[in-house]
């Protein structure tokens, strides 16, 4: 594998030196440079940050359903790729204050990657972890001049466990940027994402407030026919219309398809602290999530001086279609956790599928004004009218429906050039996430419920290029999990109160730092809390965590930079009774990377030691499954543009 990653070295060294000049594309991306604040950026392949799009504030974007593309409302239900997205961003407290429509979770707002107006081909290649393999190849090409440009790409990653277990993942995508005047502009893209034959990591659930031992990572323990096999497409158009008179209207439509051929996973279920399980695999059956959705949105902008206002109405709509059940759980008897005990496939049957279906349209107006120099204030209110019908076999229909008003506010107020405060009040109509594995009911979600934030802080500019925010928070939801029959339901209610912090900016010529911290106090409460069935303090939620990203590259260096990234989380509990924790860790990557031209050709080199200590830590999620996080491993990317 070694000598194919050197082949491929020539390869890319013979792209850089032969074809035509171009624009730099994909060869300087870099997320440490480009991030506006330490609350979660991705670009290309690379992401920092405190939060993504499965965990901010100690909630799921995704599962709630809060992500975007090009600010409009998407309901996505699998991957999407780099072939048709550039970047993301996580937007939270100030930094959503450019949305009309906020939402208790925060928002992750993704970018496509826009074909330019200069032919440009990118191609990037990627080495480890554990010899794995995956090269990248986008494209863009000018078909009219300003007026039509298409961009295409596709990927083939060898993906290795571990263990160096192999499964295969490949995709394809392609954008489209017309302007059929100089008022219109539409966005076709669509993309397809295939991962085969990946065997499902193991999911540890405990017999007591106990952890398991330690064990060699580089060893699979699992099966190695409980396999996870998708397809995933999203296709969809945005188009903005300058209409005149400072009216805009921008739409968005959207689907969005995670097919599940194969669904296994390894539960090694009553687990002490000596390592002796009980081993079952479940495997469901063949699942769909599908998904339209879209938004329409018209804008009206008036300008008084110093004064900005901007009027939105919005139209959003989606209709999502889920098959989940049918499962057959396959006991395996005893065994040791770290310990291969292959199993021959048994002979198995699967039950009938369920389905739901949900229909969901939201009407709302907006209010942005902006004062410069003076503060911003933003209101919002939206009537929305959601239906979720559940068809399980042998069973009458259930429906859940809801039509409440949501309203948001903003304000902020500039007390100075360089120093902002802040404050907001958000309700929302959140999903809530699905079953886990190990439930009686895997694999059904739940329906949407409704949900309140207030948040305020502020925002200080210590340099014209080093930004301080700090701010509180406090997060109101409905509390899902397993209750005393092992059926996923709500059980309570959930507060997350906290305090976050982002520093970011070049600090020193050639030194650029994104920090960020957060404070988080997450309490259950209601019947089952009261009867002691399960303790005030959810899984998987850390009381604080320290992220601290920087890069150091002087001119002098001509292209070269070195670059560090330290996590530090606290302990937290690993039993629903809260009786034990985790002890507090910290991940620490290493790397550098170097930048330079080649016969007029931009490239990049980059060199990652992740988890350089090699530290042992363990991934609690809310369902109580264990799962260990990956040990030191090398990652190496080679990136032209040519």
């Amino acid at each position: 594998m070694i000598m194919r990653a050197f082949g491929a070295v020539g390869v890319f060294a013979a792209l850089i030196t032969h074809g035509p000049s171009a624009v730099a594309q994909r060869a300087n991306e870099n997320a440490v440079v480009m991030a506006e604040d330490a609350f979660g950026t991705q670009v290309g392949n690379e992401s920092i940050g405190l939060y993504n799009a499965a965990d901010v504030r100690g909630f799921s974007p995704t599962e709630a359903g809060n992500l975007h593309i090009e600010g409009l409302y998407f309901d996505r239900q699998g991957d999407h790729t780099n072939r048709i997205i550039a970047s993301s961003t996580v937007r939270v407290g100030l930094s959503a204050q450019s949305y009309p429509f906020p939402a208790p979770t925060g928002i992750v707002d993704f970018s496509l990657r826009r074909p330019g107006e200069k032919p440009v081909t990118s191609a990037v290649f990627t080495y480890g972890p554990f010899d794995q393999a995956q090269l990248e190849v986008d494209t863009q090409l000018p078909i009219s001049a300003e007026k039509l440009s298409v961009g295409a790409g596709a990927m083939a990653f060898l993906e290795k466990t571990p263990s160096h277990k192999s499964s295969g993942v490949w995709n394809v995508g392609s954008i489209a940027r017309w302007r059929p005047t100089d008022n219109l502009e539409i966005l076709p893209f669509g993309a397809i994402n295939y991962r085969y034959g990946r065997e499902g990591p193991p999911n540890i659930l405990l017999a007591g407030p106990a952890l398991p031992p330690v064990y060699p990572r580089h060893i699979y323990f699992g099966q190695d026919w409980a396999d996870l096999s998708s397809e995933q497409s999203t296709l969809g158009m945005i188009a903005r219309a300058d209409l005149g008179n400072a009216w805009t209207l921008r739409t968005g439509v959207f689907r969005s398809l995670n097919f599940r051929t194969e669904q296994a996973e390894n539960l090694f279920r009553n687990t002490r602290a000596d390592g002796r399980t009980d081993r079952e695999v479940v495997i469901l059956q063949p699942n769909r999530l599908d998904s339209v959705s879209g938004e329409a949105r018209l804008s009206h902008v008036t300008i008084d001086d110093d004064r900005r206002h901007t009027f939105h109405a919005s139209l959003r709509a989606r209709a999502k279609l889920r098959t989940f059940g049918g499962s057959a759980t396959i006991p395996l008897g005893p065994g040791i956790i770290g310990v291969p005990d292959p199993e021959p496939q048994p002979n198995f049957s699967l039950g009938p599928i369920s389905r739901s279906k949900v229909r969901q349209g939201t009407f709302g107006v907006a209010y942005e004004g902006l004062w410069r120099d003076v503060g911003e204030l933003s209101l919002g209110v939206q009537k929305t009218k959601y239906r979720r019908r559940s068809f399980l076999p042998g069973l009458p229909t259930v429906t859940s429906k809801d039509d409440p008003w949501l309203y948001n506010g903003t304000i902020a107020a500039n007390l100075s050039r360089d120093f902002v405060v802040y404050g907001s009040y958000t309700r929302g109509l959140e999903e809530s996430g699905e079953a886990p594995q190990n439930a009686a009911n895997r694999g059904e979600a739940v329906a949407a419920t409704r949900t309140a934030q207030v948040d305020a802080g502020i925002r200080y500019a210590l340099t014209p290029s080093v930004r301080l925010i700090a701010g509180v928070f406090d997060v109101k939801k409905p509390f899902f999990s397993q209750n005393a029959v092992n059926i996923f339901t709500q059980v309570g209610d959930v507060r997350h109160c906290g305090i976050e912090f982002s520093l970011s900016g070049r600090v020193a010529e050639g030194l650029t730092v994104v920090a960020g911290a957060t404070l988080l106090k997450a309490r259950v409460s209601g019947d089952s809390v009261a009867r002691g069935v399960i303790g005030r303090i959810p899984l998987g939620r850390y009381p604080h965590s320290v992220k601290l990203t920087g890069q150091y590259g002087p001119p002098a260096w001509r292209g070269l930079a070195i670059d560090a990234q330290a996590e530090r989380f606290a302990g937290r509990y690993i039993d629903v009774l809260n009786t034990a924790k985790i002890a507090p860790h910290t991940v620490i990557d290493v790397g550098g990377r170097y930048t330079f031209t080649v016969g007029g050709r931009r490239a990049s080199l980059r060199l990652q030691l992740q988890n350089a200590t090699d530290e042992f830590r363990w991934n609690v999620a809310s369902s109580g499954t264990y799962i260990a996080i990956l040990g030191r491993r090398f990652v190496g990317t080679l990136t032209a543009d040519f």
